[in-house]
């Protein structure tokens, strides 16, 4: 496949919210002639997913790195100073803010050019034919809904307890006013309309037809598990829907995705995943309803988890192996345990294991940041499901998946403290184990240090503090 690593900058890549009225003449004639042809969509749109990979988004600080460090995946040292202090949940020193303004700003430009994008299927329209009108308009919607709802889960308020409470801009037109900050329920509620939206704009998307390699007479129209395809968006509002806490709109979203799953995105198998001989799989990728393709995804794990590179020591993400265990309560045939953290390494006297899921870069699951993936869906399902026996059928087709015995009729009563644990093993690196805590109101969560402990957190400690300089503008 063919990506165009470019994106159209008709508003600075570093810019905040407030310099978007810093826009020159000269950029609206960069505009009209961006959008003159086919090509140029497809630029816009193949460069938006290109930045979705940056450091300060999915490619390191809401995947495996800063949001994975406030769910305390690591054992971080103490020596390593900016980091422990991040996983204490202090995001007052330099290098949480630097961080927290990059998520901030790198968002809101993303759904700036999202919005360009959308302004300009309607003010070129003649330029597009009706499927890449409907593809490119439905993809640029979700990506902005999809993007304004991690700023939600990262900036806004603890949505069960705190619902009412003013959160953060909603941007859904490129404009050169500065939007005002809406309520938790107004601006979840913008994230479930440009995501229905985009569902009704992908009805006829090429993946329901063809299938992930999607059409093959236009490239444009291929690899659709790397795109906000139809099935995707539908798991993402299983996700939002869930996070809002309407169970009913949850479960219906999670059993259309599982309808079509084993066609489209089936279970891996051990040998798969093991590699059989060749690269492994650690990623599950036949599993990925929607990932990332980064060129360069090993450099993830040689800066933050390689136990070779003896220089970072003190600053490696790696988890304590006494931990590790526990929480995959030692059991050596789960697929997840078996293949990306069963290796150790001895760092002053103490006993890690090394998280190697990124590892690898010669194929193209081994390019993969995982966005969206089926066991999610059964997770949202057992979660929601009115009936424990419901709850508990969706529950053991995962566990049988990841090499796990069933549990039994007598588990019923279990379910709950069982999905708590399946939530802890599956998204490991995924960046969504915080905003599980956070949706759940958890006030005390896993340590990091000790395999049968746990670390207090304060529930305002989940809201992330607008960077500096943006509060005047909101």
């Amino acid at each position: 496949m063919k990506y165009i690593s470019v994106i159209l900058l008709l508003v600075g890549i570093n810019c905040s919210c407030s310099d978007w009225l810093d826009v020159k003449p000269s950029d609206r004639i960069s505009e009209e002639t961006a959008f003159s042809t086919v090509a140029g969509f497809e630029e816009a749109l193949n460069g938006i997913y290109v930045e979705l990979n940056s450091d300060a988004l999915y490619g390191r600080s809401l995947s495996c790195e800063f949001v994975e460090m406030l769910a305390q995946r690591y054992a971080i040292a103490e020596e390593s100073k900016s980091n422990y202090a991040i996983a204490d949940f202090e995001y007052d020193g330099s290098v949480a803010k630097s961080k927290i303004q990059s998520i901030w700003q790198k968002a809101y430009n993303l759904i700036a050019n999202a919005n360009l994008l959308l302004r300009n299927c309607e003010l070129h329209r003649e330029v597009l034919t009706d499927d890449y009108y409907h593809l490119c308009k439905g993809e640029a919607l979700a990506l902005r809904g999809m993007l304004h709802f991690d700023l939600f889960r990262l900036f806004g308020p603890v949505y069960g307890r705190d619902s009412v409470a003013t959160s953060i801009p909603y941007y859904k037109e490129f404009a050169l006013e500065v939007n005002p900050s809406l309520s938790g329920v107004a601006f979840m509620q913008s994230v479930i309309d440009d995501l229905t939206q985009a569902e009704n704009e992908l009805e006829n998307d090429p993946i329901i037809t063809y299938g992930i390699a999607g059409n093959p007479k236009n490239s444009f129209f291929q690899y659709r598990h790397l795109r906000l395809n139809y099935y995707a968006i539908q798991a993402l509002l299983a996700r939002v829907w869930m996070y809002r806490g309407v169970n009913d709109k949850a479960m219906e979203y999670a059993q259309k995705v599982i309808g079509i799953h084993e066609t489209l995105f089936p279970w891996v198998d051990d040998l798969a995943v093991g590699g059989n001989g060749n690269i492994p799989d650690r990623m599950f990728s036949s599993e990925l309803l929607f990932s990332l393709q980064h060129l360069n995804r090993n450099s993830i794990f040689t800066s933050l988890f390689d136990a070779q590179n003896l220089k970072l020591q003190t600053s490696l993400l790696i988890p304590r192996w006494d931990v590790v265990r526990e929480v995959f309560r030692q059991n050596q045939s789960d697929y997840r345990y078996k293949y990306f953290l069963s290796s150790s390494a001895d760092f002053a006297g103490v006993n890690y294991a090394v998280f190697d899921r990124y590892q690898g870069q010669d194929s193209l699951y081994n390019q993969m940041i995982p966005m969206l993936r089926i066991s999610e869906m059964y997770m949202i399902a057992a979660e929601v499901a009115e009936k424990k026996e419901e709850a508990l059928e969706y529950l053991n087709i995962l566990r049988n998946n990841r090499g796990l015995r069933a549990l039994p009729e007598g588990y019923y009563s279990q379910v709950d403290s069982y999905l708590e644990e399946e939530w802890l093993r599956e998204l490991y690196g995924e960046g969504q184990l915080f905003f599980y805590y956070k949706r759940k109101m958890k006030t005390e969560i896993r340590s990091a240090y000790d395999p049968y402990g746990t670390k207090k957190i304060s529930t305002y400690k989940y809201v992330l503090p607008v960077p500096d300089g943006e509060t005047q503008y909101n």
